[in-house]
């Protein structure tokens, strides 16, 4: 306001003026003050033109001055500062927006790690027991020659060594995740049963009910059921045999696999291998 009054001597003072009002602009505060001054001097200058009309024509000079010089800088400044707070604002937020998609580009990677983990562990230990389970019916059958009795018994040997490293190599892999496994579904039990009985083990299925219309999460739990028993078998009750049963009602699917009790082991005759822990039953 002071520089405004200035102007009204010299036209030359608008310069400072204007300089004065555009940093005022771009500093910090919300210009509350200048506003109120300016309100403040306008309403003077209204009712110094009313109470002595012959200052018009400097009130319309004073009027014109502050317009001028001290709020179109004034204006601009602060919209230049809010421009460059904005721009700030855009970088800070693109920033942790490529922070987030770093984020949820890792946690894809690790569910997509423990996702493998778990497919290697129920695939590769599951055929990895049935190749143990075949080598220990071959090294019992009759009339082999020695040789190759010892070589059927370094083949279980190798296969059970085998899914002990496949479990420290799973334990390095696995991270702990609420991500479904998206394996094989209750219609792969058949085949999973036939593979198992393909490979020695003395095993029945029986289905009752129909399964259309399973949940995808219902099916890939009755087949994980159905593959750690067999596996369990194959490792605990080497030559029993195994009844699976699946049964299918409007309300629930049950699945239950037995075996019959193993036999003690001979003495110095190294379990089966393990596919890892697994239920026998589940409702």
């Amino acid at each position: 306001a002071a520089f405004g009054a200035l102007s009204l001597v010299g036209w030359w003072w608008g310069l400072p003026t204007a300089i004065a009002a555009f940093v005022a602009g771009r500093g910090p505060g919300r210009g509350r003050t200048l506003v109120l001054v300016l309100a403040g001097a306008l309403v003077a200058g209204a009712v110094a033109v009313g109470v002595v009309p012959s200052l018009l024509t400097l009130g319309t000079q004073f009027v014109a001055v502050i317009v001028l010089a001290v709020l179109v800088p004034w204006f601009v400044g602060r919209f230049s500062r809010q421009y460059r707070e904005l721009v700030r604002a855009g970088w800070e937020k693109a920033e942790q927006l490529e922070r987030e998609r770093q984020l949820i580009a890792e946690q894809a990677r690790l569910l997509e790690r423990a996702r493998i983990a778990r497919d290697m562990h129920d695939v590769l230990g599951h055929d990895l027991s049935l190749i143990a389970l075949s080598a220990g019916a071959l090294k019992l059958a009759p009339g082999l020659d020695e040789r190759h009795r010892q070589a059927a018994q370094d083949i279980r040997g190798r296969a059970g060594a085998a899914v002990e490293r496949l479990g420290e190599v799973i334990g390095v892999l696995r991270e702990e995740s609420e991500d479904p496994p998206r394996g094989p579904g209750g219609s792969d039990i058949p085949r999973l049963v036939g593979d198992a009985a393909a490979s020695g083990l003395a095993v029945e299925l029986t289905v009752a009910g129909e399964a259309a219309g399973l949940p995808p999460a219902v099916e890939r739990a009755a087949h994980r059921v159905v593959q750690e028993g067999l596996t369990n078998a194959a490792k605990h009750a080497p030559g029993e045999s195994v009844s699976v049963e699946l049964s299918h009602t409007a309300t629930e699917t049950r699945v239950v696999v037995r075996n019959g009790a193993p036999a003690a082991a001979p003495a110095g005759t190294r379990a089966g291998p393990s596919a890892g822990p697994g239920g026998h039953g589940s409702g």
